[in-house]
């Protein structure tokens, strides 16, 4: 049916979770990959009927990992894209997976910096006091009693984005070739704009030089305070900020 069995098979890994939360619609709708779309129609479960079509969308792409996750949220401002209503609840996609082993995120830690967990840290929390689709956070304490949030990112993640990102760039250039009535909603670009995100996303040194300089704008406010970042614990899979104990608003 298509040039690559690679990409005729993550096809179909998608449309067989599509089937099984029954958000086909997603891809029947544009007639997109149809004979793919028929077979998985086959698998597909009714237990979620009572559901919207974008609740229904978005547990599927819960299931299906990160990447699809962050996919899910881009398309979220998207209503051009998947309409008002699907926009909408693609709004309330969670961002929480289960966490991996703190042994890998210690041993991910000692990786990134060449030293021991002790010797960076005092104290090391075991269990994360958050995990998302790319990284997840731990509490720790520095030698000289600095209280910190550690954010490290997912082991192999670069690895699972490059390959969705691959499937994604493939879907996109197919469906501009042969869905010409969509061409204007730019797939591909739409795709490669996603990708760019990502890319930020997965290098914690942009996202703590950003908080870097909001603390440096900041400083002068009466009333707010933004936490620093520890650059001697940061590097391109580990961010390490200051604690901050207050109400989330």
């Amino acid at each position: 049916m298509f040039s690559s069995a690679k990409y005729t098979l993550g096809l179909f890994r998608i449309a067989l979770t599509l089937a099984q939360h029954d958000a086909l619609f997603s891809l029947e709708a544009a007639n997109f990959a149809p004979i793919v779309t028929r077979i998985s129609r086959l698998f597909r479960k009714r237990r979620y009927k009572h559901l919207r079509d974008g609740q229904r969308l978005a547990m599927a792409l819960e299931s299906l990992g990160p990447t699809f996750i962050k996919l899910g949220q881009a398309l979220s401002v998207r209503p051009d894209l998947v309409g008002e209503e699907v926009s909408n609840d693609l709004a309330n996609l969670r961002d929480q997976i289960p966490p991996f082993d703190s042994h890998i995120a210690k041993a991910m830690i000692e990786e990134q910096f060449g030293k021991s967990i002790d010797e960076l840290f005092t104290s090391f929390e075991e269990k994360p006091i958050a995990a998302a689709s790319i990284a997840q956070v731990h509490f720790a304490m520095t030698p000289d009693g600095r209280e910190m949030a550690v954010k490290i990112l997912r082991p192999d993640i670069h690895k699972a984005f490059a390959r969705d990102m691959d499937l994604f760039f493939w879907m996109a250039t197919q469906a501009e070739r042969r869905l010409p009535r969509y061409r204007r909603l730019k797939f591909v670009e739409t795709i490669e704009t996603f990708a760019r995100t990502i890319q930020f996303e997965l290098d914690l040194r942009y996202e703590s030089a950003a908080a870097d300089e909001l603390r440096k704008n900041m400083q002068h406010d009466v009333g707010l305070y933004v936490p620093f970042i520890d650059w001697n614990r940061t590097s391109e899979r580990v961010m390490t900020i200051e604690r901050i104990k207050g109400i989330p608003l």
